[in-house]
């Protein structure tokens, strides 16, 4: 099929202005899917994903909807039974824009700087949705490819919890593939492309602490109650000790650990300690001592305190405090568990002069994903064919719930990459999605597509 890709290359990056004038548009729309002031901009971000998959010609377009935000669903069926089937992932809504002053630009407001597409939503994941757009729309210039492609695009995935589920079991037959590509991963590198092959889950909960049964006056009982805000920041100060291990009893029992060649491996990834200083702009790092930053964030799990609530500037003792605790968690770590063995802890650390709740508000596990298969064979090919070196295969420390759904209701793995990259400030200002990587994307995606339907012929 060498002639046939590349005519399908030639296309696309005859067609990279128009495809980039597509996303542009794209990013103009508002669709943060947690604030429901929102609601009309997440319906017109749907229509816009249907309507461009119903521009490419596909068999079948149509929006399939849930208790929150609707799934835009798109098919091209080969008319040979036997073709290979993907599933291509993706979801319209982002995550919210605050704090507004620190933009340079309106983050609606898509603007190229230099080789950088700024906005909200310009890598995570507009930009990688119109990445696969692109792709499928140069492969369908040849209708021969024996290859059937479906799209699902959802718009919870930023908000959580998502409806996802719901939709995979109600259309459980309209939904089977081989397996899922999942661009909503990212690179090491602009020169190191990337399959991601495991993700840490995710445990959320919020811890409620009430002292009084109203604010006080601290002039007239300063010493005489105890501060929910004191109170809960020692729970929080305890939360680690001094080798930056988390303190809670039986956190660890199951965590495995990475023997010497996962070290060796992980060893090779382009990642220092100072990549990590230059983008987080921290003064030093922090964490559990043995391990490397890379190891710390992607095999080893962790806990963050990532909202702290209480208190005002009236000058009195606050009647209560909360504090929103993220906790990333790997391999064999349950959730639930996970949340039983937090509020064991707190119970017997909190004194009796206040009254607490541990809410828990969402969690997944871990995932790991074999490697060993076709369709990661045709991905790393698809990688090298552009970038001329072979992909790192990572782990990445975020979570992407959509990958344990599919698994759970349709018994799909997802292979995942993408191509935002590190510094590409996903939920902070400025995010942005760097252009030239983009652009090379594309044409992995095309090669990939290609290599999927020649394992028909083997």
């Amino acid at each position: 099929m060498t002639k046939a890709i590349q005519s399908s290359l030639e296309f696309a990056r005859s067609h990279h202005d128009r495809f980039l004038d597509e996303l542009h548009e794209f990013l103009t729309i508002s669709s943060i899917s947690g604030d429901p002031v929102y609601e009309k901009e997440m319906q017109l971000a749907a229509d816009w994903v249907a309507d461009r998959l119903g521009a490419l010609g596909l068999d079948r377009v149509e929006l399939l909807p849930t208790a929150g935000n609707p799934v835009v669903y798109g098919e091209w069926l080969n008319p040979d039974s036997s073709s290979p089937t993907v599933m291509i992932y993706g979801h319209y809504d982002v995550a919210p824009v605050e704090p507004l002053d620190e933009w340079d630009s309106d983050p609606f407001a898509p603007f190229l700087r230099g080789d950088n597409l700024y906005g909200r939503g310009s890598s995570d994941m507009k930009g990688q949705i119109m990445a696969c757009v692109a792709a499928v729309e140069a492969l369908k210039l040849r209708a021969e490819v024996p290859l059937n492609i479906k799209f699902l695009i959802e718009g919870e995935e930023e908000s959580g919890p998502s409806h996802l589920s719901d939709v995979l079991t109600t259309h459980h037959e309209l939904l089977e593939s081989d397996f899922c590509l999942n661009t909503d991963a990212g690179m090491v590198g602009p020169e190191c492309p990337s399959i991601t092959y495991a993700l840490r889950g995710h445990m959320g909960c919020d811890l409620h602490v009430v002292g009084p049964s109203s604010d006080l006056h601290s002039g007239a009982y300063g010493g005489v109650v105890q501060n929910p805000i004191h109170v809960l920041s020692e729970l929080i100060a305890g939360f680690h000790n001094e080798d930056g291990r988390v303190a809670i009893p039986g956190f660890y029992d199951k965590v495995r650990e990475i023997d010497e060649a996962q070290r060796l491996m992980l060893a090779k990834v382009p990642y220092p300690e100072e990549k990590f200083l230059m983008e987080t702009g921290a003064p030093f790092l922090w964490g559990e001592t043995g391990y490397s930053p890379l190891e710390r964030t992607i095999v080893r799990p962790s806990l963050d305190v990532v909202y702290f609530e209480g208190g005002s500037l009236k000058g009195a003792i606050p009647s209560k405090a909360r504090a929103a605790i993220g906790m990333r968690l790997v391999p064999d770590q349950d959730p639930k568990e996970i949340y039983e063995q937090t509020s064991n802890y707190v119970r017997e650390s909190l004194p009796e002069a206040v009254t607490w709740k541990l809410e828990f508000r969402y969690g997944f596990p871990a995932i790991l994903v074999d490697v060993n298969t076709p369709w990661v064979d045709a991905l790393t090919n698809a990688l090298e064919a552009v970038w001329g070196v072979k992909p790192a295969l990572i782990r990445i420390g975020g979570g992407i719930p959509a990958v344990i759904d599919l698994k759970e209701n349709l018994g799909i793995d997802s292979v995942m990459t993408g191509f935002s990259l590190p510094d590409a400030n996903l939920h902070g200002p400025n995010e942005k999605l760097h252009i030239p990587t983009w652009k090379r994307g594309v044409d992995a995606l095309i090669h990939f597509f290609y290599n999927l339907a020649d394992l028909q012929d083997q």
